[in-house]
């Protein structure tokens, strides 16, 4: 019972008859039957807010419950500022057309979140793996120096440098001790591996990669 109709039907299903066919009926029944659609979308709505993953407008709460700036580098006017949309383009918008089409996605608020909960209680080699690994979605490898004071992290299956790394640094710096220095390892195509290609000049030419897209390029 998923639409307007359904529920109408429902409702009729209650009563007499011969209510079917007054017109005053009807449009309470229509009336009756729009609110409660919309209450049971609300109520689905309400509570895809209690998973990290499914969670838009309440992705502010778990922010605040947690300490966490909101949305500190995920601001509404920077995005705004960033595309500079024309007026038309919005102006029809709700407001979650607009975060959908618009406002950047909402993974990094999410990685941010997680790890925040992760992160709670000490720090291990295993927490911290789990922190980081939230943030890029694959392997990284977490190595300790304890002569030097110094863990280091390499990012073993993203390419370059994570599009969210400044979010994963203040993650990992809330965690980590202040004694210890954090060194961040990437991940760039090797010679070994651009020469198993065996490319000729004009099949790398046909590829048309730029020299940034060709460092981060990953063999499938």
């Amino acid at each position: 019972m998923n639409t307007t109709r359904d529920i109408k039907r429902a409702m009729f299903d209650y009563l007499p008859k011969y209510y079917e066919e007054l017109r005053e009926s009807e449009a309470i029944i229509n009336a009756k039957a729009a609110a409660y659609l919309r209450l049971m979308y609300d109520i689905d709505d309400v509570m895809e807010q209690m998973f990290i993953d499914k969670a838009s407008w309440g992705l502010a709460l778990w922010e605040k419950l947690l300490g966490i700036k909101i949305g500190a580098s995920h601001s509404v006017w920077k995005v705004l500022e960033d595309i500079r949309p024309v007026f038309e383009e919005i102006e029809e918008m709700d407001w979650t057309s607009f975060e959908d089409t618009f406002v950047v996605d909402r993974s990094g608020r999410r990685s941010t979140i997680k790890s925040r909960i992760r992160g709670f209680g000490s720090v291990n080699v295993a927490l911290l793996k789990s922190v980081c690994e939230s943030y890029v979605g694959g392997e990284v490898e977490v190595s300790e120096s304890p002569d030097a004071h110094k863990v280091t992290i390499k990012f073993i299956d993203s390419r370059g440098i994570p599009s969210n790394i400044d979010d994963l640094k203040a993650a990992v710096a809330e965690i980590m001790p202040a004694h210890l220095v954090v060194e961040y390892t990437y991940r760039y195509l090797s010679w070994d591996e651009y020469d198993a290609f065996s490319w000729a000049w004009d099949t790398l030419d046909a590829k048309q990669f730029t020299h940034d897209q060709l460092e981060v390029y990953k063999p499938e």
